[in-house]
């Protein structure tokens, strides 16, 4: 009887750690991959200023290309993996938030 117990108990115990590990795993991917979007949008927003610096105002298509160049060769190098849509959208955000800061500069 007290073995029967003692199992049960070791059962329990087992299930409940399979339990903590179905809903941790999940847990920490999505905080690994949204700290990986984050970091690229960082890698992101300094690239679309640099860019700017060193070619200036205007020719936005041609900077946007050489953006996409360096991003997309840098986020390789990190092991990052975003579509081109995640890449076009990070870059528009960064463009409107330097824009932003330029407006508000001169008021």
């Amino acid at each position: 009887m007290q073995e029967l117990f003692v199992n049960l108990i070791v059962a329990i115990i087992c299930g409940l750690i399979a339990w903590v590990v179905m809903v941790t795993i999940p847990y920490i991917k999505v905080k690994v991959e949204s700290g990986r979007y984050s970091w690229a949008a960082e890698i992101i927003e300094y690239t679309v200023r640099a860019y700017e610096q060193l070619e200036g105002s205007g020719n936005g298509d041609h900077k946007y290309r050489l953006v996409v160049d360096q991003v997309t060769a840098e986020l390789a190098k990190l092991g990052i993996n975003l579509t081109d849509r995640q890449i076009s959208t990070l870059i528009e955000a960064a463009v409107q938030a330097m824009n932003t800061e330029k407006a508000n500069e001169q008021v």
